[in-house]
């Protein structure tokens, strides 16, 4: 007797990955957030540029989450057969 079993593949939801609401930009926001890298921003030219860049980026995408808000993280739409 054969016996044949079919599965299917799941995919896993990516959890936790947030992202900043850059929809959220508007021009009150903007000035907000621009005051905030200002006060913030600790731009040192002496050290090395990918260092800058980095750091630079990392507050950036900081204050941004803080001002602007930020996703929950998943879509919530399970991805698989239909049946």
């Amino acid at each position: 007797m054969d016996v044949a079993i079919r599965s299917s593949i799941r995919r896993k939801r990516r959890v936790g990955i947030s992202k900043v609401k850059w929809w959220n930009l508007t021009a009150k926001n903007a000035t907000k957030l621009f005051k905030k890298i200002k006060m913030e921003g600790k731009w040192y030219v002496e050290r090395d540029a990918n260092k800058m860049w980095e750091e630079m980026a990392k507050c950036i995408w900081r204050l941004a989450m803080e001002v602007l808000g930020a996703s929950k993280g998943g879509s919530g739409i399970m991805k698989g057969f239909w049946w």
